[in-house]
C-alpha cells in the first residue's frame, strides 16, 4: 500500500485574496490558495470552526484530501469527538 503524504490540521483564521491565514500550535501561517479553494473557503467562513488539512510543510492545502483520504477524515472526526466530549464532560 502506497504510504499517504503526511499532513496536519490547521484551525482556518481568515481569508485573502491570494491565501489564508491558518493556525497551527499557537502559529500562523499564510498559505496560498487557487481560485477554486478561495470560492470554496469563501462559504466556510461562516463556520465557527474550520479545521483545514494541510502539508506538514505549511506551505499548501489538502483540500482535494477531504473527501478520498481516510486518514484525514478519521483525524477530523477524532477531533470532533474529543471536542464533543470535552464539552459533555464540562456539564456533567
Amino acid at each position: 500500500m502506497r504510504r499517504l503524504e503526511a499532513f496536519t490540521l490547521a484551525t482556518f483564521i481568515e481569508l485573502h485574496p491570494t491565501h489564508v491565514t491558518v493556525m497551527i500550535h499557537q502559529a500562523h501561517y499564510d498559505i496560498p490558495v487557487s481560485q477554486d479553494e478561495r470560492a470554496f473557503l469563501q462559504l466556510l467562513q461562516e463556520e465557527p470552526l474550520v479545521l483545514l488539512p494541510v502539508s506538514r510543510d505549511r506551505r499548501q492545502l489538502l483540500l482535494n484530501r477531504l473527501a478520498t483520504d481516510p486518514m484525514v477524515l478519521e483525524e477530523l472526526n477524532d477531533f470532533e469527538g474529543a471536542t464533543d466530549s470535552s464539552v459533555s464532560s464540562e456539564g456533567a
